[in-house]
């Protein structure tokens, strides 16, 4: 069949570095049709190439040629503008975080439904080289039972970078929603819903908006049951004035063995510069071996060679989807970055109340 055409609504950082160079690397799916901005000369000189530069949204509704639109927008947008595609019959590629609330949610993936359409959540971040390895790590059953995971996204930054949305306060923005949802989708991609949650989340530099939140501290409570034999927490940070180098990752503990990893996955860091590296160069995605992970059981220690990491098998799965018309292809379910919605507001309820809550699907 002939490449989709695709729009893509935004030209900051999430386009340029997490979605417009993978759409590109598969010229057999994709062809880059539209690229919607406020300045549309401006998007021209940073997407050469693309068939057409406009800051008319409601045109590309009306353009029967596109049949995806990636929306690379602030997360305050999301949701009035996903509707709007969606009711206009196309699918939707939706940035993360969802949405800012779980009922919002419920109502865009309703409408999808209702439609036959997908929206594919860009949670890319299950295709990182380290959580590819940490998943890896646990599949082969060498930790034994798990009873404690920590993971972290930290990192130094005393001051506000400013001029970004980013940093604004309120519902759907900060750090739970930025960093933290990468950890949350990873945890629930592991393990499931927990039992319970109990979190912190704070401004931690007294910088910004009063209601701007820049830390985080949650765990993930999981009982003993049928599918595992003893409790498991998991703990999840995120924070702003750590100097450690390089950042630790993940902790694990299990009865048989740990695993420790340091450091981050390497493609943003590969892509983000003045001369991204080629997806197809054979280092993307490839860690330097001073980061690899330490196993360590009875028998000794050994260092675990991370995998290779990978974004464009995301947009790979999501090509086969659309291709087949088939939303159960979908590498990220939106029912699943969904939940990693619900987990936050969990999350923002316990860190207000001081309470471990329990895990529910929907909000009161």
């Amino acid at each position: 069949m002939p490449p989709i055409y695709i729009a893509v609504l935004g030209t900051g950082m999430s386009a340029r570095v997490f979605h417009v160079p993978f759409i590109r690397a598969l010229p057999q799916h994709f062809t880059l049709h539209t690229v919607v901005s406020s300045d549309p000369a401006r998007a021209a000189a940073s997407f050469p190439g693309a068939g057409r530069y406009t800051s008319d949204r409601q045109s590309v509704t009306e353009d029967a040629d596109i049949k995806v639109v990636a929306v690379c927008l602030p997360n305050s947008e999301h949701y009035a503008v996903t509707k709007m595609f969606l009711e206009a019959g196309k699918h939707v590629i939706l940035e993360k975080p969802l949405c800012e609330t779980s009922a919002k949610c419920d109502e865009l993936i309703a409408l999808a439904k209702s439609k036959g359409l997908c929206i594919a959540a860009f949670q890319n971040r299950r295709f990182d080289s380290d959580f590819k390895t940490l998943a890896k790590v646990i599949e082969s059953g060498e930790l034994g039972s798990l009873s404690e995971l920590e993971t972290r996204y930290d990192r130094f930054r005393p001051a506000l970078k400013g001029g970004t949305w980013k940093e604004l306060g309120g519902v759907g923005q900060g750090v739970l929603y930025d960093l933290g949802s990468h950890l949350i989708d990873q945890v629930l991609t592991l393990f499931g819903h927990p039992a319970r949650i109990w979190a912190s989340v704070i401004n931690a530099r007294k910088l910004g908006p009063e209601d701007y939140h820049d830390s985080f501290i949650a765990h993930f409570f999981y009982d003993a049951d049928d599918k595992r034999e003893i409790p498991l927490r998991v703990t999840l940070t995120g924070g702003v004035l750590s100097l450690i180098e390089p950042q630790q990752r993940y902790v694990v503990k299990g009865t048989k063995g740990s695993f420790v990893k340091y450091g981050l996955d390497v493609q943003e860091a590969q892509l983000i510069g003045a001369n991204p590296l080629p997806l197809d160069a054979p280092e993307f995605g490839v860690e330097n071996p001073n980061i690899h992970g330490v196993l360590t059981t009875e028998a000794g220690k050994r260092v675990i060679v991370s995998e290779k990491g990978n974004y464009l098998d995301w947009y790979r799965g999501v090509a086969a989807a659309l291709e087949a018309n088939d939303p159960s292809l979908l590498p990220v379910k939106p029912e699943q970055a969904r939940d990693v919605i619900r987990a936050i507001e969990i999350a923002y309820e316990s860190s207000d109340s001081g309470k471990v809550l329990k895990w529910t699907g929907t909000a009161a």
